[in-house]
């Protein structure tokens, strides 16, 4: 007989505010979400032709009564972050009588906390787990946890359902071309998840996967998720001159964005097939200029070389530069404040990350900080939002931290400080020599991007009917919504930028907006967060402090 669990309903969690999630830049251009679950909609491309999908993303639109009623089995994934969204849904799920499955990278790392919300918890990788439970499932005897220490061949991933999603909803979309990293950062749960050998894909089901994308008539930006892009680096090579191919071949409707280690710098014809393969954006983990902190760490790849050349390498070959920063490392001493905001200035990196170090569940930093008696009893999704939270007691003494760190916040995401960097990483871009040509580029990347996804949704019907007009409309209507400091300084940017280098006023628009967020973020929540903290530490005892209130006050 037939199990009663045919329809699926995939529901991803909610995202707090987070400097990550960009969501004061979003409704500026009509989206609701920077990305979609690529983990749930390979979850339904694994799954047989028999079982129905339905897709709720609760960062685009809310779960209703109707989802519920329409569904057999609830499967959601979720990231630390979403924790609180995560529980919530479950609840509700459970309330309502369905079969509840958990997944995804929270799961994994904490099963023993997701347990109760779940009647069944598939881990790890999908492509093994998700199989067994449905192996079982089918012969009428599931267990309660799907888990396996085995990585899977990620050449037999199929590719994701992207028909599932309302692409209309989303800045980006995102494709993996790898898993792993063969470093051993401490503080990394990538490596404690995907192994420390990178496994790719072949080129074949990339472009397929591609395929997929252009087939939904989606145009803009594609990230590639992987967590080390150039991880293999023999099987990059091989993939980025059939991209290459596939761009020409279709016209260059996709922009690429990547994340990879410092080590790329190093290694210029890798840099520069990345670059004409389409990739417009690296974000790197800096982490810090402190080359002690970067040993404790073990983050070797970072000190091979200084790293503010290899940085400007990077910038100067074509790729703009994003970056992640760390405070809190045990051999970080009082002068790590000035030290990053020099460090930050001196690379040019306009969106940079700054967080306080904390320590993931099973990573090497967890496990040495466990044994040493320093973990804070913790809300687990609220030191992944930037607001000075962490789970560990630092060496640095608390109110030094906060201060330090609130010193660094408040400095690099003033508009003029932002857009100071920004003007020199652009400025650092290649570009036709002569000034005539410097324009003719600037005005092609301009049509290229009044021409993407983002832009015709936000236009709306007019696009088609207006053209280019309701094209620069929307660019026009989006500095309208700046708030007046930054405004002005974009504007104070853009008129320097049209003097020195007019080609790079396209790409610059990308970074300007995402800026929005990091502004109104900093400003409107982080700060005063900090601040009430603050004032919250005078007269409290150190070791008291870090105790009550380190990662939960």
């Amino acid at each position: 007989m037939p199990h009663p669990y045919r329809r699926i309903l995939l529901v991803y969690p909610e995202f707090p505010l987070t400097y990550w999630g960009m969501q004061y830049v979003l409704p500026i251009f009509n989206k609701k979400a920077l990305m979609p679950p690529l983990g749930l909609i390979t979850i339904a491309a694994l799954t047989p032709a028999e079982y129905e999908f339905r897709l709720v993303d609760l960062n685009c639109r809310a779960l209703t009564d109707d989802d519920l009623e329409w569904a057999d089995m609830v499967c959601l994934s979720a990231m630390i972050s979403q924790k609180t969204s995560l529980f919530a849904v479950a609840e509700r799920c459970q309330a309502a009588g369905k079969l509840v499955v958990l997944g995804g990278p929270f799961p994994t790392a904490c099963p023993e906390e997701c347990q109760p919300y779940a009647d069944v918890l598939v881990l790890n990788e999908g492509e093994l787990t998700w199989p067994a439970f449905l192996a079982d499932l089918e012969a009428g005897d599931y267990q309660q946890v799907y888990t396996t220490a085995d990585k899977p061949d990620v050449t037999q991933s199929p590719t994701p359902r992207f028909d599932l999603l309302d692409i209309d909803q989303y800045s980006s979309l995102p494709i993996q071309f790898s898993r792993g990293c063969p470093f051993q950062c401490e503080f990394c749960d990538i490596i404690v998840m995907f192994g420390r050998r990178p496994r790719t894909k072949t080129p074949p089901q990339i472009l397929a996967e591609l395929d997929a994308l252009y087939q939904t008539g989606y145009r803009g930006s594609v990230f590639m998720v992987d967590d080390n892009f150039i991880g293999n680096k023999h099987e990059v090579k091989k993939l980025l001159p059939e991209l290459t191919a596939w761009n020409e071949a279709h016209a260059h409707p996709f922009a690429y964005i990547t994340e990879a280690t410092v080590d790329l710098a190093n290694d210029e014809e890798l840099v520069a097939q990345m670059v004409t393969a389409g990739f417009k954006t690296v974000f790197l983990g800096l982490e810090t200029p402190s080359i002690d902190s970067l040993k404790e760490t073990k983050k070797y790849q970072n000190i091979k070389r200084p790293l503010v050349d290899s940085v400007k390498a990077i910038q100067r070959a074509g790729l703009m530069v994003t970056g992640g920063f760390i405070l809190g490392f045990d051999s970080d001493g009082e002068d790590i404040f000035d030290r990053q905001i020099d460090f930050i200035r001196q690379i040019a990196v306009p969106n940079a990350m700054v967080g306080l170090l904390v320590a993931l569940p099973s990573t090497p930093l967890y496990t040495r900080l466990e044994q040493a008696g320093r973990l804070l009893d913790a809300d687990s999704d609220r030191f992944t939002t930037h607001g000075g939270f962490t789970n560990i007691v630092p060496v640095l003494p608390r109110k030094a931290l906060l201060e330090g760190y609130r010193k660094i916040l408040h400095t690099i995401y003033t508009p003029h400080e932002f857009f100071d960097r920004l003007l020199d990483a652009q400025c650092r871009q290649p570009g036709p020599p002569s000034s005539l040509g410097r324009v003719r580029k600037g005005l092609g990347y301009m049509w290229h991007i009044l021409g993407s996804t983002v832009v015709r949704s936000a236009a709306g019907a007019s696009y088609q009917s207006a053209g280019l007009l309701a094209r620069l409309s929307v660019i026009r209507n989006a500095f309208q919504q700046l708030p007046e400091e930054y405004k002005r300084e974009s504007l104070r940017f853009i008129w320097t930028l049209l003097k020195k280098r007019p080609d790079q006023l396209p790409n610059s628009l990308y970074t300007l907006f995402m800026g929005v967020h990091l502004y109104r973020f900093t400003f409107e929540h982080v700060l005063p967060e900090l601040d009430a903290r603050l004032a919250q530490l005078s007269g409290t005892d150190e070791t008291e402090a870090w105790h009550a209130g380190g990662a939960a006050s």
